[in-house]
């Protein structure tokens, strides 16, 4: 699995990493990619809820505003993308 995830400000794209991984998705490698993917763009890690795993593996895409940082979050969107 290949995950291109990007930093949006103004639409605009600020930042960006292509992750991959051999792991089977479910919601216990989702949260692990991400805290990665977060870690590779340094910025904080969003919380995580069932939502957004069931969102993401349904239509292979999912954008997380600041809302759902408890930091500061200063860009529009971090967007997940899968791919391949």
């Amino acid at each position: 699995m290949k995950i291109w995830a990007r930093l949006m400000k103004n639409g605009r794209n600020i930042k960006d990493t292509i992750y991959s991984t051999d792991m089977e998705l479910d919601f216990d490698t989702y949260e692990i990619v991400l805290r990665e993917i977060a870690q590779l763009l340094d910025v904080s890690c969003p919380i995580t809820m069932m939502h957004h795993y069931l969102a993401f593996s349904e239509f292979n895409i999912h954008k997380f505003k600041a809302d759902d940082f408890i930091e500061t979050f200063i860009y529009d969107t971090l967007d997940f993308e899968r791919f391949e």
